[in-house]
């Protein structure tokens, strides 16, 4: 199999550039490929300075979408590379690394085991009455209550699934080709929220899911103080966790948020 990484970024050129540099040092012989989405006016600036780490340069053509939408959208950026750029390139399954994301280790080690035709969403686990009635996306009373039961009326009417939804956190990707180009003749896109939508395709599809513990914990405390390897809330992970991470031989060596320089 082999692997390629896709590195997204759209803010903070400094920042990119160190990360780029540790995921190459940890990782030379992975192709690394580049999504931009941030401004196309600012395009040639990223260009200019990431180039010498990347195979491929692509901006994405949600450029002019408003931030939210690229947000609460991030599979479809992903799947515009896809179909106008990465269909191209020479790789079997594609880590999708953030630009606030640390990779401190080999990629490969911290996936073993992976297989051709696998997909990996960290934090994926079906979405049950507990965090139904807790996370922002799903919860009762709440603003995205209504899309989420669109979503799932729409998948029985559709693909006739009327199981409980498998769920995630969107922060450490790997897609196999197989599911992009199943992924990229879905109507409607639009629909449902990704954190949800993407690991539920992956289950209609029969696309195999592979597990892999990286420290990413729902609705837990130590989230909350940056004290897990991984987390969605935009809590920066602190130092002292990385550092101990790295001690232990078989630690953890992806970090995400962090977003200083890394020595």
């Amino acid at each position: 199999m082999k692997l390629g990484i896709l590195f997204w970024f759209y803010q903070k050129p400094d920042i990119c550039k160190n990360r780029l540099e540790l995921i190459r040092k940890h990782n030379p012989k992975l192709p690394i490929y580049g999504l931009y989405g941030g401004t196309k006016k600012e395009a040639s600036k990223y260009k200019k300075l990431l180039t010498p780490f990347l195979k491929d340069f692509y901006t994405s053509s949600k450029h002019n979408k408003p931030a939210a939408w690229k947000w609460i959208n991030g599979d479809l950026m992903i799947l515009d590379w896809y179909k106008k750029r990465g269909q191209w390139l020479r790789w079997d399954s594609i880590v999708v690394i953030q630009w606030d994301a640390l990779v401190l280790g080999s990629i490969e080690k911290q996936f073993p085991g992976l297989k051709n035709g696998q997909l990996f969403i960290s934090g994926t686990r079906v979405l049950d009455k507990n965090i139904e009635t807790k996370w922002n996306w799903t919860r009762p009373q709440g603003k995205q209550r209504s899309n989420y039961l669109a979503f799932k009326k729409y998948l029985k009417k559709k693909y006739g699934y009327g199981e409980r939804l498998l769920c995630s956190l969107f922060i450490l990707q790997i897609f196999p080709r197989n599911f992009f180009n199943k992924w990229q003749k879905i109507p409607h896109q639009e629909k449902g929220m990704l954190e949800y939508k993407i690991p539920t395709y992956a289950k209609i599809f029969d696309i195999p899911i592979y597990k892999r513990n990286l420290g990413v914990w729902w609705f837990n405390k130590l989230s909350k103080r940056g004290e897990t390897p991984l987390n969605a809330r935009g809590v920066e992970i602190k130092r002292s966790l990385i550092l101990s991470e790295l001690k232990k031989k078989n630690g953890f060596r992806i970090f995400h948020p962090y977003n200083h320089l890394w020595p």
